[in-house]
């Protein structure tokens, strides 16, 4: 397999691994707190880990995407990139904080409303949300490309989605947002591995993106 394929197939299984771990860890938080009371440590802290842990991934898998892009799409996939970084970079700076300063002063970092609750959400539903339809944008033809040009755009929009809630002041419009990155991520994801671990014979040759 090659350096790119590996990258892709690896990184995008483990967003889809950690993508299950984060359900059935809020499964768990819910079990315990119920839907109106917020989740709490211990199992806050791991959500917050597996969330950090899934920034460097989604990053990777958009750079790999950007490595198996055709010539003409090659502008989609930078694009998909660049908004993976940012994304990152706000996710992974709102979790430090989180598991840090905020944890010794006492400081609610994720309940709305909140500058960096509302900086977290514009991560994952904006910058996510536009990586990921930009990412879509990338996949031409048939076969496994479908499915994946599907999987991102459904994930893509409806984490776009989920920013009305913030921007209108009703939070349980933003659960459509969840739908986007919680769910429809690690499927997206799922799908990606397989493109790439289809697409290894073609992977590092210009302008290549044959796999079907």
């Amino acid at each position: 397999m090659s350096p790119v394929s590996r990258v892709g197939y690896l990184s995008s299984i483990g967003l889809f691994v950690v993508g299950v771990a984060y359900v059935v860890v809020v499964a768990f938080g819910i079990s315990q707190a119920g839907f109106d009371d917020p989740i709490v440590d211990p199992t806050l802290s791991v959500m917050e880990a597996l969330t950090l842990l899934s920034a460097p991934l989604v990053v990777a898998v958009m750079a790999s995407v950007y490595e198996t892009a055709n010539r003409d799409r090659k502008v989609f996939g930078v694009m998909a990139l660049v908004f993976a970084g940012v994304m990152a970079g706000l996710t992974s700076a709102v979790h430090f904080v989180a598991l840090t300063a905020g944890r010794q002063t006492d400081f609610a970092v994720l309940e709305w409303p909140s500058t960096l609750y509302a900086v977290e959400l514009l991560a994952w539903d904006i910058f996510l949300g536009l990586s990921l339809l930009c990412a879509a944008l990338v996949f031409v033809g048939s076969g496994i490309r479908t499915f994946a040009r599907m999987s991102l755009l459904a994930a893509g929009t409806l984490s776009l989605l989920g920013a009305i809630g913030p921007l209108v002041g009703d939070m349980t419009l933003q659960r459509v947002g969840i739908l986007g990155y919680g769910i429809g991520l690690p499927i997206a994801a799922l799908v990606l591995s397989q493109f790439f671990r289809r697409n290894e014979d073609s992977c590092g040759k210009p302008g290549s993106n044959s796999a079907s």
